[in-house]
């Protein structure tokens, strides 16, 4: 048998339980477990907070978006879309431009992002589940879908 394992068997498992070496021994498993016990539930906290936080990030972007390789914008023309159309798996598709701007009421002010869309964006987006006081905007008119966070902080 090992000498030193011998001897802390020998110190470990003595019958007084007074020994300095048991109670740090107590002190330092418990150390352990308390720690592991921690880390473990803060991993799982932060693991389910990525999923909960990426299911409504899902509800408004797209599964495939094009932008410019350069500057803001491009030109899209009704050729584009023709073959866009024509394109086998597209089940639809919606035109958005979108823009970061200062909101400003009663001398409050709040940086966001504003998006112009078109008639589709409700078809091929579930943003109609997502909205709990009033409605969708209709079609040929000029209106505004804010968010609870830019309502709180503007009112």
């Amino acid at each position: 048998m090992n000498f030193s394992l011998y001897i802390a068997k020998r110190y470990l498992f003595t019958k007084s339980s007074s020994n300095a070496i048991n109670i740090m021994t107590v002190i330092a498993v418990s150390g352990v477990i308390v720690s592991a016990a921690a880390l473990f539930i803060v991993l799982s906290g932060f693991a389910g907070l990525k999923d909960f936080s990426l299911q409504f990030s899902s509800y408004v972007d797209p599964d495939l978006k094009i932008v410019p390789s350069q500057g803001k914008s491009f030109v899209y023309t009704e050729n584009d879309s023709v073959k866009l159309n024509s394109i086998e798996g597209i089940a639809g598709y919606s035109k958005i431009i979108e823009e970061r701007v200062i909101l400003e009421f009663d001398d409050k002010r709040k940086l966001a992002t504003i998006k112009g869309v078109d008639e589709n964006y409700n078809k091929v987006t579930s943003i109609d589940s997502m909205i709990a006081q009033g409605g969708w905007f209709e079609n040929n008119t000029d209106q505004v879908v804010s968010g609870w966070g830019i309502s709180n902080n503007l009112s």
